[in-house]
């Protein structure tokens, strides 16, 4: 069977890395040139917690990290590295750097508590010049907050700029709009408040003043819980509104931009295969692994077809992989193959009866944690014919097994096709797989060629699975706002949320969708639209495969912006799973996607989370969880949560084998460093959502030292 290529799977696709340490990375497909030096290499070396370079060739020292980030691709090329401040404006931002470095001022917006701040993606400017202004522009704003989301500082820290507001008013009179009805653009600059001249202020003061901003309790209350902080005092009192505000529009020349670098990929580099594979090609593929050579004094187990699986079997890989063996390749690749016939055959939502005497196992994300999934089977016991098992997505990245992990789900699934179920979740997805380690993991044990087909695998899986038509396993979440309409300046508040859909999404549109794609950045922005309007079959395909690998619930009642990711992707309320329970004849929605404390939450009375990977990352103190289902006296299907803690693991960190990119494949790479997570995972991916707790990373300003 072959498959056509799909559209969002062959979109201009870039793509990031990380390396050695648990982290997350801005892909390089969302950021804007940054403020390194034009042309720089991305990563050079680790950074110790003194700023020193760090050994080479093993995890990095010091609680900092190397991440590899790198466009995969000429279709997109690469990410423009930063421009520099040129002249005596480089001189003063080195100064600012070491302010910052040495926690003198904090002025980034993770750091306080109204999303104001510096990024440095940012433009460069200054205040104080009355030769660089074009024009000025006087506004008045009626009330708090007026749409302004985000102020920048520019040079030394002084001055406010306009660098992220709501673009247009949702409806007459809304607040939140004030700013662009009033034609408050992007790169306005302040120059006084309430008749105050504010040129030359320190950035913190002019915010002092304004005290406008957007309320969001989830950053308000992370600044706040962050220890070592010492409160600044105010110099100025708020100024009351309506308020009169002037701005300045600089002129065309006087605000620089990072300048963007020539990319640096190398001729030849290895990119990840963006095309679909016909049957012709895996017919070649398995004629390429048939020729690998057996390997010398191997004495493990030895897979050649499905046919030749047992227990047995199951259980001398387990043992095997434990003790750090892993199959020979030609073995790895003939067990990824089959897998891909087997999937191929399979649907979008596949149908599953648990008859009595028979109890589904259901495990939440996996994340390469063998020795976790290990623990797990010692409890429930391998899968037969009275235990099925469901596998509910991210089986791979973040740990430092996920071969481990994927080859025995691969066994398990081959020896017993119509007894182990798979899910595809989020990281079951090329773009992670890059930026969270499986693809390192894979070239370091094997080949990247393998990668390849471990991809053209997971874009076969199911997306759900329908369990005694009574209970739905999907990995994240359920169908998002119909018309799917983003709306600017959207904040987390319950009360501002878009209503339940009039009519819900049905199982027999789900069963429809084309599940065969990848998911390009693209793909999240081009997933809601300015107004509503008709879609086209494949976009409503795409639009349900992001909100089933990404959404997440919330207590509020409608659809809400998702911490996730900034475009594309909602969080969904109790009403919407009771909606959607109650069309669809449903008794319960189980999901995965999030960290939970105990391993499992009932999020809303017809909705349940579980996720099966202990002490995520090392760091995240949570307990695992599987959920069973065994049918009861009268038919319906019963739940039991089991709730389980981490187990030990040979001493590597998460995503150790990330070094195999930043080695071999330098074009792929930055620095990244350890920092404090304020409000969910901008980079996309935090499964932290709504939980304390974790580190996170960011990538590295040229010439600062960091502090672990």
């Amino acid at each position: 069977m072959s498959r056509r290529p799909s559209a969002s799977m062959l979109a201009p696709c870039a793509l990031a890395a990380v390396v050695a340490s648990p982290a997350f990375v801005t892909p390089l497909w969302q950021s804007e040139p940054s403020r390194a030096s034009p042309g720089s290499t991305a990563v050079l070396s680790g950074i110790d917690a003194v700023g020193e370079s760090a050994p080479q060739g093993g995890a990095p020292q010091g609680g900092a990290a190397m991440a590899a980030g790198a466009a995969v691709g000429m279709l997109m090329g690469a990410r423009a590295v930063a421009g520099q401040r040129r002249g005596g404006h480089q001189k003063q931002r080195v100064g600012l750097t070491a302010r910052r470095a040495a926690a003198l001022r904090e002025l980034r917006p993770r750091d306080r508590t109204d999303g104001h701040g510096w990024i440095k993606e940012d433009p460069q400017f200054t205040d104080t010049d009355n030769a660089s202004v074009a024009s000025t522009h006087t506004v008045t704003f009626k009330k708090r907050p007026s749409g302004i989301k985000r102020y920048t500082h520019g040079m030394d820290g002084k001055g406010a700029m306009v660098m992220e507001m709501a673009e247009k008013a949702r409806y007459p009179g809304d607040p939140l709009g004030q700013a662009a009805v009033a034609g408050v653009k992007k790169g306005f600059v302040v120059k006084s408040v309430a008749g105050k001249d504010v040129r030359g202020w320190d950035f913190e003061d002019i915010m002092d003043l304004l005290e406008d901003y957007v309320p969001n309790p989830d950053v308000q209350s992370t600044a706040a819980f962050k220890s070592g902080k010492v409160t600044r005092e105010k110099k100025n009192k708020q100024v009351d509104f309506p308020a009169e505000i002037e701005y300045m529009e600089l002129k065309e020349g006087s605000v620089t931009a990072g300048a963007p670098a020539a990319s640096a990929m190398p001729k030849g580099a290895w990119m990840p295969r963006l095309s679909p594979w016909s049957d012709e090609d895996l017919k070649k593929e398995r004629e390429r692994a048939m020729a690998f050579p057996d390997p010398a004094n191997y004495k493990g187990p030895r897979y050649t077809n499905a046919s030749s699986l047992d227990e047995a079997w199951i259980k001398k890989l387990i043992a095997f992989q434990k003790d750090g063996g892993n199959l020979p390749k030609k073995d790895a690749y003939l067990m990824v193959l089959d897998t891909i016939a087997r999937l191929r055959s399979e649907t979008t939502l596949m149908d599953v009866v648990v008859k009595p005497g028979q109890t589904l196992t259901v495990f939440g994300d996996l994340h390469g944690q063998y020795f976790d999934v290990m623990n797990m089977l010692d409890m429930t016991g391998l899968p037969s014919e009275t235990k099925p098992f469901l596998f509910n997505g991210d089986f791979v990245d973040r740990g430092s097994w996920s071969i481990e992990v994927i080859t025995l789900l691969f066994a398990m699934k081959l020896k017993d096709p119509d007894r182990v179920y798979f899910n595809r979740g989020n990281h079951e997805m090329l773009e992670a797989n890059i930026i969270y380690g499986f693809a390192g993991e894979t070239g370091s044990k094997y080949d990247l060629e393998l990668f390849n087909l471990f991809s053209e695998a997971f874009r076969n899986l199911p997306l759900l699975h329908l369990i005694n038509k009574e209970i739905l396993v999907v990995h994240a979440g359920l169908p998002g706002p119909r018309p799917r309409v983003w709306l600017p300046g959207q904040t987390h508040d319950p009360e501002d949320a878009v209503p339940v859909n009039v009519q819900p999404c049905l199982l027999d549109e789900i069963r429809t969708v084309d599940r065969y794609t990848e998911l390009s950045p693209n793909s999240y922005k081009a997933a809601v639209d300015d107004s509503p309007r008709q879609e086209e079959k494949y976009e409503t395909d795409t639009r349900m495969i992001i909100d089933f690998l990404w959404a997440d619930p919330r207590g509020g009642a409608g659809y809400g912006p998702s911490y996730r990711k900034s475009r594309g992707v909602f969080m969904f309320g109790p009403d919407v799973t009771q909606q959607f329970a109650q069309a669809n004849k449903l008794k319960m929605v189980i999901r995965s996607h999030e960290v939970k404390s105990q391993g499992w939450l009932q999020d809303h009375p017809s909705l349940m989370s579980v996720f099966s990977a202990p002490n995520y990352l090392d760091t995240g103190g949570n307990s695992g969880a599987f959920l069973q289902l065994t049918p009861g006296a009268d038919g319906t299907l019963n739940i039991k949560p089991t709730t389980f803690t981490a187990v030990p693991h040979p001493d590597l960190p998460a995503m150790y084998h990330q070094q195999y990119i930043t080695n071999k494949h330098p074009h792929l790479t930055r620095t990244m460093t350890k920092k404090q997570k304020d409000m969910g995972d901008e980079f996309g991916d935090s499964d932290f959502a709504g939980y304390a707790g974790p580190d996170d990373w960011e990538e590295v300003e040229g010439g600062q030292k960091v502090k672990a």
